[in-house]
């Protein structure tokens, strides 16, 4: 049998403080906002530190037109947090302006 911590959840656990009070996983939105740029970052710090650098996914939850031609990813990411870096997927596309984009992301402690 294998140990399993006290904040770790597998199926059939019982709930307890300890396992309700950890830090496991983060989530969060982001409103960004440039002018007349083909790419762009932000620091973002987390809610909580992570013990060790998380595993992270970000992605463009909403926006119309020229929007589509960025991709957002993370960057530099640490137990206290990452960058955000949205990028023009075509160069040759120049640049462009965003206004209160709304970007999703998420972390998690690597298993």
């Amino acid at each position: 049998m294998v140990a399993v911590p006290a904040t770790d959840w597998r199926a059939g656990m019982r709930i307890t403080g300890l396992r309700l009070a950890a830090k496991d996983y983060q989530a969060g939105s982001l409103s960004v906002s440039f002018t007349g740029l083909s790419s762009y970052t932000q620091a973002v710090t987390f809610p909580v530190p992570f013990p060790v650098a998380p595993i992270m996914n970000c992605e463009i939850a909403a926006g119309a037109g020229t929007t589509g031609r960025f991709e957002v990813r993370p960057i530099n990411v640490s137990p206290t947090g990452w960058t955000l870096f949205a990028l023009i997927t075509d160069a040759a596309e120049g640049v462009d302006t965003w206004s209160n984009i709304p970007v999703h992301w998420t972390a998690r402690m690597p298993t």
